[in-house]
């Protein structure tokens, strides 16, 4: 069951977190299914223009996912930033979400 709540702006350190965790985690998870491939031989993992294979690309390929993602999400969180920032001039945002069953 969802709840609503609505308010005018949100904290940068949040759609930082969300965003970079989130890309960071999902381009990691990629580049492993892309370092299984280089484990059998073929040439999708590339680190310093060489492509690497074999164990050594299965175990370098989650470390690129994670650069890649995190420098990506570095970027676009930067950008969600100033567009949300420039939305809450205009209107207040309503949140969805799924409270936690958990007491801190």
């Amino acid at each position: 069951m969802t709840e609503s709540l609505k308010v005018k702006r949100i904290r940068g350190a949040s759609i930082f977190k969300i965003i970079v965790f989130g890309s960071a985690l999902g381009c990691a998870v990629i580049s492993t299914f892309f370092g299984i491939f280089a484990l059998f031989g073929a040439e999708v993992v590339q680190w310093n223009e060489q492509y690497v294979t074999g164990i050594k690309g299965f175990l370098v390929s989650p470390f690129v996912g994670l650069f890649a993602g995190g420098f990506f999400g570095l970027f676009t969180s930067l950008f969600v930033y100033i567009g949300l920032r420039v939305y809450s001039m205009f209107r207040d945002m309503i949140i969805e979400y799924l409270p936690s069953d958990r007491i801190n």
